[in-house]
């Protein structure tokens, strides 16, 4: 049996990433003894020419096609995913016999309404590493895959309910990814991409807006650090300028984050280090002195708010008390500082907002501040929940197109300018849309060329200026 794996990611703002997702499931089908293929589309400037060439080429018997995201989370400039993967499907179709099934996180959070969108039958939620191939081998045998746990069929009658495979330990007997394989590595230099690294799969938050727990589950799976390491020591030789650990929650548990850290110091490795997911409950003095000496050069903060009521009502599962305590410890990691905010959940009034402009004010004129301001209401949520018991949101509403809800109690643009008055450096203060500008990707390239140290974010007041000047 042949099988095509296809990336349907095409987004590259605020940063080109490599399909790491994709990658995996290609590496764990082909190791379960199938004949297995991935078209990457992040480049493509055709992709249903790519598609219609690959699928005429390979003739697979199934075609996965992975779906990392509804839209691009832009309140500003809204942009679906989703029209865009239904012609990828037909063109599928229209080139082809194969079974067609659907995966990725984008699929998990939705998989019936998305099911139903592109007219597909199977779909894979959760983890999809074994749970594919247990389906490939349903195909094989002719059996009924729909008994499948992770999987899910749509029929005439409808589409069965959503059943999540128990997530198993496997990180330990996963195939390592040779990304060079699946993927044209030039490409990805020349945008500067960052070689993803996952320390461990699970999320013990209950952010009220998020679904990482959903996804990956509530407990932390751990990677051994002497694989971490070793996986590092693949980035730095891969030609990839930089290697970022892209864990849903990076430095927790905290034993198991300096133990990482260690053993990629023990390693003497030159290549900088980042993560953009580092909590501030991990911000402890042991952890920070073990990223120096890894050698992390930029890290994210995910504060998300600098109001305690907030926190609470996000579900945050830490207060500002932490986030003091974490910015004190940050004065001791040398690495370059992006703190991450989220304005306008529900409750965000004029007061709330302030004291996260007091929060702000207090942090180093050297580090940057990144702002959301509305988010994207995600199927399943706490936050979604909240919204239809609110009378906010219609229960039947499915939320494949993208919906932003932003706090009726304060006006964006007032909420704005508090936090750019708040004293803090008003360039050094940078938003979502300013990180999704058409420009970025040239940028990216154009950085990549003159040898500027990543990631793009470093730039971001900069090329605000730059914009302002050139008014685009």
């Amino acid at each position: 049996m042949k099988v095509l794996i296809i990336n349907c990611n095409r987004e590259r703002t605020p940063q080109t990433l490599i399909p790491i997702g994709a990658c995996c499931i290609a590496a764990a089908v082909d190791a379960a003894g199938y004949e297995t293929s991935l078209l990457d589309l992040t480049f493509s400037r055709l992709p249903l020419c790519a598609v219609r060439s690959a699928v005429c080429r390979l003739r697979p018997d199934v075609i996965g096609l992975s779906i990392r995201n509804l839209d691009n989370c832009d309140a500003v400039s809204r942009h679906s995913d989703l029209p865009e993967i239904r012609l990828i499907v037909d063109t599928c179709r229209r080139h082809s016999g194969a079974i067609l099934v659907l995966g990725g996180p984008a699929v998990s959070l939705a998989p019936a309404p998305i099911m139903r969108y592109l007219c597909v039958e199977y779909a894979v939620v959760g983890e999809g590493e074994r749970v594919f191939a247990r389906l490939l081998r349903a195909f094989e045998q002719r059996a009924d895959p729909s008994s499948i746990p992770g999987v899910v069929v749509s029929r005439q009658g409808g589409v069965s309910a959503p059943s999540v495979a128990p997530l198993e330990d496997i990180l330990s007997d996963m195939p390592d990814v040779d990304f060079s394989r699946w993927l044209s590595m030039r490409q990805y230099r020349a945008y500067d991409a960052a070689y993803p690294v996952q320390t461990k799969r699970g999320c013990q938050f209950q952010c009220s807006y998020c679904r990482y727990s959903y996804l990956e589950g509530h407990h932390w799976r751990l990677r051994d650090p002497v694989w971490v390491a070793e996986e590092v020591t693949r980035g730095a030789s891969s030609g990839l300028r930089h290697v970022e650990f892209v864990d849903s929650v990076f430095g927790l548990p905290a034993d198991h984050a300096v133990a990482c850290c260690e053993a990629v110091s023990r390693r003497q490795l030159d290549i900088p280090l980042t993560t953009m997911e580092l909590n501030p409950t991990a911000c402890i003095p042991e952890l920070m002195q073990a990223m120096n000496a890894a050698g992390f050069t930029t890290v994210a903060i995910t504060a998300e708010s600098g109001s305690d009521a907030m926190l609470a009502r996000m579900q945050k599962g830490f207060a500002t008390g932490d986030m003091h305590r974490a910015a004190q410890a940050l004065r001791g990691l040398r690495a370059r500082k992006l703190w991450i905010f989220l304005v306008g959940m529900p409750g965000e009034d004029e007061g709330t907002v302030r004291e996260t402009a007091r929060f702000i004010a207090g942090l180093p004129a050297g580090d940057m501040v990144y702002v959301t301001f509305g988010v994207r209401v995600l199927p399943g949520t706490a936050l979604r929940q909240t919204l239809i018991e609110s009378g906010e949101l219609a229960a039947d509403e499915e939320l494949l197109r993208p919906f932003f809800y932003f706090s009726p109690l304060i006006d964006a643009a007032r909420a704005r300018r508090l936090l750019e008055e708040s004293g803090f450096p008003s360039l050094r203060l940078v938003t979502l849309h300013d990180s999704t500008h058409w420009l970025l990707p040239s940028a990216q390239r154009v950085m990549a060329a003159l040898g500027m140290a990543p990631p793009y974010w470093r730039y971001l007041a900069g090329m605000n200026r730059l914009r302002r000047w050139l008014r685009v």
